[in-house]
């Protein structure tokens, strides 16, 4: 059966997604070249061999100093910052490689948002892998000068991550318009946080393959704490028979709004 065409809310802007997407695969390429060099954990022995995008700067690699949290195997880049020829700039924040580890060592526990007061409860886990590279992602966009828009983007954990900077970014660049764009996003916040975020009034687009199991996790209700999605939904229907195929940033996501008439591959 063939699948439904993609619906996008009138905001939705399909180029910008479609390069946000091609941004998250190359920060998932500078993971896959740290792995090929035998994951060096400190950034003066990786070498990235940046995207040939004509016109652009990019930044070094963004990375983790987390080193007690046994899913993320201490030190490793995530992601980078980039300048278009245009004068936009992006935040590219990658996911984890391991799907099923993720969902296994999912940890459920709140702790409260630290950088404002009265903002909510969000994910220990995902705050923690924030905070041990948010100085280095605000140096790395800080360094490109941002002068025109900014967009922040993420992939499954790094949607996690991407979230998180929205608020520093405002906070750092007040005049500069701000999107977000993420995909196959995991739940974040408590409700609290989720009102705080939405009322920051950031366009905020989640992408979302009603198919892919990490958009369910964590729990709406987990015990002692609620989680909540944050922005704006926009959904489809890709069933590729497997966790990890379903969740794919290349073969799922960026291929169905590739193919938004048909985002499932025949």
């Amino acid at each position: 059966m063939p699948s439904l065409p993609l619906y996008f809310p009138p905001s939705y802007q399909l180029s910008r997604a479609l390069l946000c997407a091609e941004l998250l695969m190359a920060a998932y390429d500078q993971y896959e070249q740290w792995l090929a060099q035998q994951c060096p954990r400190t950034p003066e022995h990786f070498h990235w061999q940046q995207p040939d995008l004509e016109g652009w700067q990019l930044s070094a690699p963004i990375w983790s100093v987390l080193s007690e949290w046994h899913v993320f195997n201490e030190s490793e880049p995530f992601g980078f910052a980039a300048r278009d020829p245009q004068g936009d700039c992006y935040l590219v924040f990658r996911g984890t490689e391991s799907v099923q580890d993720w969902l296994d060592d999912l940890d459920l526990d709140q702790r409260d948002y630290p950088w404002q007061a009265g903002a909510g409860l969000v994910h220990d886990g995902f705050l923690k892998l924030y905070t041990s590279l948010r100085d280095q992602a605000l140096l790395a966009l800080d360094g490109l000068q941002p002068q025109a828009r900014l967009w922040a983007c993420g992939h499954s954990l790094g949607s996690a991550l991407s979230t998180l900077v929205v608020p520093d970014l405002l906070q750092r660049w007040p005049a500069l318009p701000l999107q977000h764009y993420n995909f196959a996003s995991p739940r974040l916040a408590s409700p609290a946080f989720a009102s705080y975020y939405n009322g920051l009034v950031v366009p905020t687009y989640r992408l979302v393959n009603d198919s892919d199991l990490v958009p369910e996790v964590p729990p709406a209700d987990s015990d002692r704490w609620f989680y909540q999605h944050l922005g704006l939904p926009v959904t489809f229907t890709a069933s590729y028979g497997g966790v990890a195929a379903n969740h794919s940033m290349g073969g799922c996501y960026l291929y169905a709004l590739s193919n938004p008439d048909a985002p499932m591959k025949g």
